[in-house]
């Protein structure tokens, strides 16, 4: 009778360590996949960015037909960064940056916000982390009159 009842114990212990077993590998597999298509999604980015740079071609010409003078960029990492270097030398002046990681940011620009202080006035905010663009936008519409656009966006439109 405990053999039994011992055999049973670890039959449903053993089942129950290949469920969560498996439930992990799905998460785990999950996000990986959500990375790779991230960085797929940047490779092709970056690729048609560099294409219009070899062309000649810059991406403020975007701002600059839309009419867009001053800037504000959110997402002070690789891509903002890429965004305020590739307009250096432009007539697009950025005039501050948004970060929710303000202290271990990579930001190469003075003035730079949470994207829960007031923010500045500007013509346009562009979100770099345009993976998370829709909730991003979501957030900065309550707060700002002006147009949020991505990233993804300005480089596909040059």
């Amino acid at each position: 009778m405990k053999r039994n009842i011992l055999l049973i114990f670890f039959l449903f212990t053993n089942v129950l360590i290949v469920r969560l077993l498996n439930f992990y590998q799905k998460k785990q597999l999950q996000s990986s996949q959500w990375h790779i298509k991230r960085f797929q999604d940047h490779y092709w980015l970056l690729n048609h960015w560099l294409e219009l740079k070899n062309e000649g071609k810059s991406i403020a010409t975007y701002f600059e037909d839309m009419g867009y003078r001053h800037i504000a960029v959110y997402g002070m990492a690789e891509l903002g960064n890429r965004l305020m270097e590739d307009l250096e030398d432009s007539s697009v002046q950025i005039d501050y940056g948004i970060d929710r990681d303000i202290s271990c940011s990579i930001a190469r620009i003075d003035e730079v916000y949470y994207p829960e202080d007031e923010l500045p006035e500007t013509d346009v905010i562009v979100v770099t982390p345009y993976s998370m663009f829709e909730e991003i936008k979501e957030l900065l519409e309550k707060k700002v009159k002006c147009p949020v656009i991505s990233l993804e966006e300005v480089v596909w439109s040059v």
